[in-house]
């Protein structure tokens, strides 16, 4: 009886795992030295940004039961960690963090200040940005949204993606932007 239990739970642990979506995930780390000599001793300091960028595998509909499968395109999330040694530990302080999504030609970063975050939009060329301020509320979890895009409140959602209700004065309706989590 001991030997069922224990095969059937390998067993539905098994078809658990087998169950995630499939990612992508593509982590790079760069590390500069800078020397910086006094009249009588050389310091170093070192900076190191590490870039990560996670996206789901999506397949096209089209080709369900083919071998070979065309790609269709996904959201990206790509965090980028700025962090620095210049002190006696060997452990580095980060400087600044970034996140970002791209889908498409638009890129949208989340960038944390004191008040809450800046939520930045522009395409892949950098031709134009706008900037919207997510400001913390007094109501726990939400954000009041100031931007040219987007007025109005925005949340985290039960799975982590980013939500902004705003009323859009052109169709006269209270309309929902969701900028979706990458996992």
């Amino acid at each position: 009886m001991k030997h069922v239990i224990f095969l059937s739970a390998i067993v539905f642990c098994t078809a658990a795992m087998a169950q995630e979506k499939p990612k992508e995930v593509k982590e790079e780390a760069e590390v500069k030295i800078i020397r910086v000599k006094d009249s009588d001793k050389t310091t170093e300091k070192k900076v190191k940004v590490v870039t990560r960028e996670t996206g789901t595998v999506e397949l096209d509909e089209n080709d369900k039961n083919k071998v070979n499968q065309n790609r269709i395109a996904s959201p990206t999330k790509v965090e980028k960690m700025v962090m620095v040694d210049d002190d006696d530990d060997n452990n580095y302080d980060v400087l600044k963090k970034e996140t970002y999504f791209v889908l498409g030609d638009e890129k949208y970063t989340f960038t944390p200040n004191n008040s809450g975050f800046n939520m930045a939009f522009n395409s892949i060329d950098n031709t134009s940005i706008k900037v919207i301020k997510a400001l913390t509320s007094s109501n726990q979890g939400y954000y009041i949204i100031n931007g040219d895009m987007y007025s109005g409140i925005g949340y985290f959602d039960a799975n982590h993606n980013f939500v902004v209700e705003y009323y859009n004065k052109d169709t006269n309706v209270i309309e929902m932007k969701t900028f979706k989590k990458i996992d």
